[in-house]
């Protein structure tokens, strides 16, 4: 094997390993989103039987007032009783006691629907605070382990880049602007093996005179893809 080749070859496998810490890399802030929506709809779904707790809440309070005003309502009816004087105000009065007496009934009826609502909105309530704490429990120890991973992830990279620049250091300019244009292009196999007597990058296939040169230790230059093509241990005609 040529020595550019080989010096090519350690900067494609720095390259492969950077390209593949910069997904990781990537992948982190996805992560985040996720696990972010996650919490925030356990927090929705507690802040939606917060609400029907409150609602319900508020409904009993009202109930609880409307009938102090009745029972209000019918002690003043009763005191006036005694100052009617026409059987007809009185008959009036006393059928209007008993409608506002009515009222009450239907309001403690209500009341006690109230209290069964209030004891299952109570239970789910319960169950929302602890999904919500759990997922946000959850979310703080996948932050935590997100922000380690991020700082090694960082460290690497950093190792990485400053030893693909010592090998690129040695690659001749010629040959490493070659190689570079390529991988703007999108080409990630600048240099490949021949495998089956093709280009392992683009399966162009290969002279059988061209392939056992290659076999010998030259390089071929792929006419279609470009690539360094030359024989690696897992290679064959």
């Amino acid at each position: 094997m040529e020595e550019f080749i080989a010096r090519l070859l350690d900067l494609q496998d720095c390259d492969r390993d950077i390209d593949r810490l910069k997904a990781d890399l990537k992948s982190i802030p996805e992560e985040r989103k996720i696990h972010r929506m996650d919490t925030e709809g356990h927090e929705a779904k507690f802040n939606l039987f917060k609400e029907s707790m409150d609602a319900i809440k508020k409904k009993q309070k009202k109930l609880a007032t409307d009938k102090t005003d009745n029972t209000a309502r019918i002690a003043e009816y009763k005191s006036r009783l005694l100052t009617l004087k026409s059987n007809s105000e009185y008959t009036a009065m006393l059928k209007q006691i008993a409608n506002t007496e009515k009222m009450n009934d239907q309001i403690d009826n209500m009341i006690l629907e109230a209290m069964y609502e209030e004891d299952e909105a109570s239970q789910e309530l319960d169950r929302a605070v602890k999904e919500r704490d759990r997922a946000v429990k959850r979310s703080k120890i996948r932050e935590e382990s997100l922000n380690e991973k991020l700082q090694e992830l960082e460290a690497k990279l950093a190792d990485i880049e400053i030893k693909r620049s010592s090998i690129a250091a040695k690659v001749e300019p010629r040959q490493l602007k070659v190689y570079d244009k390529a991988r703007s292009s999108g080409h990630r196999e600048i240099v490949t093996g021949i495998k089956h007597c093709s280009c392992g990058g683009c399966l162009t296939k290969i002279p059988p005179q061209k392939a056992g040169e290659i076999k010998g230790g030259k390089t071929y230059v792929c006419p279609l893809c470009g690539s360094y093509v030359v024989w690696t241990s897992d290679s064959s005609f």
